[in-house]
């Protein structure tokens, strides 16, 4: 029976002449695989909002549509009256190119106890869900701290007559790390979510020492477990019929020792309709041997665009 080089596709390769389009072919394919595994385990945000892609071009338009206006009307056949409803756009436009990469030269490669190009495949993969969610997660600040229509335009948005502003609420610097008080603040969005009746199925998202302040309450206020087959424990944290979630790559706390200032995000409540991620590049995976440099340069990439779509959306517990 002939050999079947196990990394050439169905088995078509007979190991003499090991190539990259050849005999080595799938497993480029399987490094590309990994960077995009890191990289959807570490990142949060991106899957929490709006996603589209585009094969070319520099930006997009997506539409924002107002609100119509329900009523009773006589029973005497007269004609109904002319009325439309309001539209803008929210565009949004690639950014730079988002790249992670490393160098194994062939000394470091012959010398290493373990599988260079695996560990550092995930290093890029990590590296790079990190900086998006980072993005995001500050798209998602911007567009809850618009709450009027003077921010609205600082932030570049056209003028709506049909928008729709929240208001964030706040939580005393020094209850950040009390459950019941993060508690108690994450009500305070929901009530404000649903009082204005904004569109959306939203989430919870806390910094990590909030999130964790809440799960240990020791009174469980308003903590409730439901079952998520896609969770690693099978189940995932509640409070009021929203999903709870934490991500460490919120914008660093600029007070002393770490703590946070006033008008700091502490949390988010937002639904995916607040913020919208344009690709253009999806996340792919490059390994070349460079013989200037007697090494092999791994390079992970892709483009994206961030912007604000919904800001009504978007509700953020600020410290006070």
């Amino acid at each position: 029976m002939a050999y079947e080089v196990i990394g050439s596709n169905n088995g078509t390769g007979d190991g003499s002449l090991p190539t990259q389009s050849v005999d080595r072919e799938l497993f480029f394919k399987k490094l590309s695989t990994d960077v995009l595994r890191y990289f959807q385990s570490t990142n949060i945000a991106k899957a929490l909002v709006t996603n589209r892609s585009i094969d070319s071009g520099k930006s997009e338009a997506f539409p924002v549509v107002g609100n119509s206006t329900a009523q009773e009307i006589a029973n005497d056949a007269s004609e109904l009256d002319i009325r439309s409803i309001k539209s803008t756009e929210r565009e949004i436009a690639i950014g730079n190119m988002t790249v992670a990469h490393s160098w194994i030269t062939d000394l470091d490669s012959a010398m290493v106890h373990y599988d260079a190009k695996a560990a550092h495949t995930e290093s890029i993969g990590r590296s790079l869900a990190t900086l998006v969610d980072k993005r995001v997660i500050a798209e998602v600040i911007a567009a809850s701290g618009i709450v009027d229509a003077a921010t609205a335009s600082t932030y570049g948005l056209r003028d709506f007559d049909d928008d729709i502003y929240t208001q964030p609420t706040d939580i005393l610097i020094a209850d950040v790390a009390d459950g019941a008080k993060v508690y108690q603040a994450m009500a305070s969005m929901n009530v404000e979510y649903v009082d204005k009746d904004i569109v959306g199925s939203p989430v919870y998202l806390l910094r990590p020492q909030s999130y964790f302040s809440l799960l240990n309450n020791p009174a469980n206020t308003g903590l409730t477990w439901v079952n998520d087959p896609f969770a690693m424990s099978g189940k995932v944290p509640q409070v009021l019929g929203r999903t709870v979630m934490t991500s460490p790559h919120f914008p660093a706390y600029t007070g002393v020792a770490g703590a946070p200032v006033a008008g700091e995000t502490v949390g988010l409540l937002f639904s995916k309709e607040s913020v919208g991620v344009l690709e253009l590049l999806s996340i792919s995976m490059r390994s070349d041997y460079i013989p200037l440099r007697l090494a092999n340069l791994m390079v992970g990439k892709l483009a994206l665009g961030y912007g604000v779509l919904n800001h009504g959306c978007a509700i953020g517990m600020n410290a006070a």
